[in-house]
């Protein structure tokens, strides 16, 4: 087989289960393991996939930006929010980045309860600030304009001093090995902080940003306490990665 048709059959592969082996694929189109791993250095090379112990897993192709992500998969994303609300209580101390899905989690804040919200979302900052029954602080600092957050040391020094029930951290891509991952290493810093500073950690992720993965580590599985994504795959993750904090 010729080096263009093993990489279309590659980045097909990945198209569809999102992750491939070594081992596995070298033998079953017939080539060494040397030759395949040649293949997925120059395919991580061109950015059509990021390469992990033993084999690779398919790189994100969602934007990044806020606003081109804003309007897109509005019902998908009321009903993550729908039930990441369903968690909170009344009086709980909410730590939430950035993100089109935590936006939405911020518009669906029940009035009828009391929250303490700590942001470094701007979006999620405007849609807060009227509501009577939310005591809001924003974390202040460098404005990433991408993502519609504040980062740097100033938003870091905050986010450590905040001990909050919960920790709501947006996710570009969520991987079984590689865990919450980003773009950007000064978000991800900053998403790393936030999360640990919650007693109960939570991430959403729609379908498209399961199994994929970008340059920089936020958190592992392990560190996370739920997962909530959509309802359809619920019962994928808990099988195929073997977790079960998954709604």
């Amino acid at each position: 087989m010729l080096k263009e048709e093993r990489h279309k059959l590659i980045t097909e592969r990945l198209s569809r289960d999102s992750h491939i082996y070594v081992t596995q694929l070298s033998e079953e189109l017939g080539v060494s393991d040397d030759t395949l791993r040649r293949d997925l250095q120059e395919l991580e090379q061109q950015g059509m996939l990021t390469k992990v112990h033993g084999g690779a897993i398919a790189k994100s192709g969602i934007s990044l930006r806020f606003n081109e992500r804003l309007n897109t998969q509005t019902v998908i994303k009321q009903r993550i929010a729908e039930k990441t609300v369903a968690l909170f209580n009344d009086g709980d101390v909410i730590m939430i980045d950035g993100g089109t899905t935590n936006l939405e989690i911020a518009h669906q804040l029940p009035d009828d309860k009391q929250f303490t919200v700590f942001t470094n979302s701007l979006p999620i900052a405007l849609a807060l600030s009227e509501k009577p029954n939310i005591d809001l602080t924003v974390l202040g600092g460098h404005v990433w304009g991408p993502s519609q957050v504040t980062v740097g040391i100033q938003t870091y020094e905050m986010a450590k001093d905040v001990y909050a029930d919960w920790s709501v951290i947006g996710v570009s891509d969520l991987h079984p090995d590689k865990g919450m991952m980003t773009d950007d290493r000064e978000e991800a810093i900053i998403k790393r902080c936030m999360l640990l500073q919650g007693t109960k950690r939570l991430t959403t992720a729609t379908a498209e940003k399961l199994g994929t993965a970008r340059a920089y580590h936020v958190a592992s599985l392990g560190e996370i306490d739920f997962i909530v994504t959509e309802d359809d795959r619920v019962e994928w993750i808990k099988k195929n990665w073997r977790i079960d904090n998954v709604i």
